[in-house]
């Protein structure tokens, strides 16, 4: 009889847990973007959320929270219960870049993920004008060059001028590092020739393209061709360049996975069907967004942050 009566419990509790797991979401999530509307965290965000919000059956709200390198964002994050009904968009290397050099506060034991959206590689742009046709023209010029080329990048701590001091270590050219505020001031300085040469990521720069165009890209493997058919710079130089790309990712907080692991699961399982979603697709489509769709689980996420981390390690002398 009281083993009959622990069946009957647990028969219910399992119930009961099987049905709470079912009924997540019960309400709208709220999805953070630390920055302004209209940039590429926006636009991505909203490809996934048009998908997601169908397979979930909730809305999923935006709030923008720009500011301070995304320090505002992923403040309203961590103040919020970890029941899985608040998200964050960010890169990974952005952030990465935050926490190796003290930026952000909160670092990876705080902050988990869902899964990454897209994946956009940082490229060497020049302006369409420019004299350097290919990837061996600019470093040709660099390294005879009496005066230092000029490069532009997003943020005097950012990926991209971290790739841009890599570049000249491994390619021995004469050239400096013009660090703006904001990606897109860094290529409108290029698409104005106020600068030789702009280190970003291909999709935002794909926005310019009547102005500027790509020699090269920080990559393993050879990008999606469709705007610019281009060499990786390991392939053009034969030096190991690192993979320096920019994964969009949607992040919740760590603990999530422990204090609510039916949501997290269901978070994680439906941002997958969402990436693939025919409502996903035709709104990536329109943006030019689709080729650089790559899913990664929060595992893969987990991964290449220790390989950013081991870059990090092998050339943060150079970003000091």
């Amino acid at each position: 009889m009281k083993r009959l009566g622990i069946l009957v419990f647990l028969a219910i509790f399992l119930s009961a847990s099987f049905s709470w797991a079912a009924e997540f979401p019960t309400k709208p999530l709220t999805h953070i973007i630390p920055a302004k509307a209209g940039g590429g965290f926006d636009r991505s965000s909203r490809a996934l959320a048009v998908g997601w919000s169908d397979i979930l059956g909730q809305p999923v709200k935006f709030e923008y929270l720009p500011g301070a390198s995304g320090a505002i964002g992923f403040g309203k994050l961590l103040s919020q219960p970890a029941d899985g009904y608040t998200t964050i968009m960010t890169t990974i290397s952005m952030h990465a870049m935050n926490v190796n050099t003290g930026i952000a506060k909160e670092g990876w034991d705080k902050i988990g993920f869902v899964g990454n959206l897209i994946t956009d590689p940082n490229v060497l742009l020049v302006n369409v004008d420019s004299p350097y046709k290919t990837i061996e023209d600019f470093i040709e010029a660099g390294r005879t060059a009496k005066k230092p080329l000029t490069i532009s990048t997003s943020h005097p701590k950012a990926v991209s001028t971290l790739a841009a001091k890599i570049l000249i270590e491994l390619t021995g050219i004469n050239a400096k590092v013009i660090a703006f505020d904001g990606g897109s001031k860094a290529r409108n300085a290029l698409a104005g020739k106020q600068v030789d040469a702009c280190i970003g990521p291909y999709f935002s720069a794909s926005s310019k393209k009547e102005f500027i165009k790509a020699l090269a890209s920080f990559t393993k493997k050879k990008v999606y061709a469709g705007l610019w058919d281009i060499p990786t710079l390991s392939e053009a130089t034969g030096k190991d360049f690192p993979n320096l790309v920019e994964p969009f990712a949607f992040l919740i907080k760590r603990e999530t996975a422990q204090e609510s692991p039916e949501a997290y699961q269901k978070l994680v399982s439906t941002f997958k069907e969402a990436t693939q979603s025919p409502k996903t697709l035709e709104l990536a489509e329109k943006q030019g967004m689709a080729p650089f769709i790559d899913y990664w689980s929060p595992e893969e996420c987990d991964a290449y942050v220790k390989d950013f981390q081991a870059v990090w390690n092998k050339y943060k002398h150079l970003m000091k």
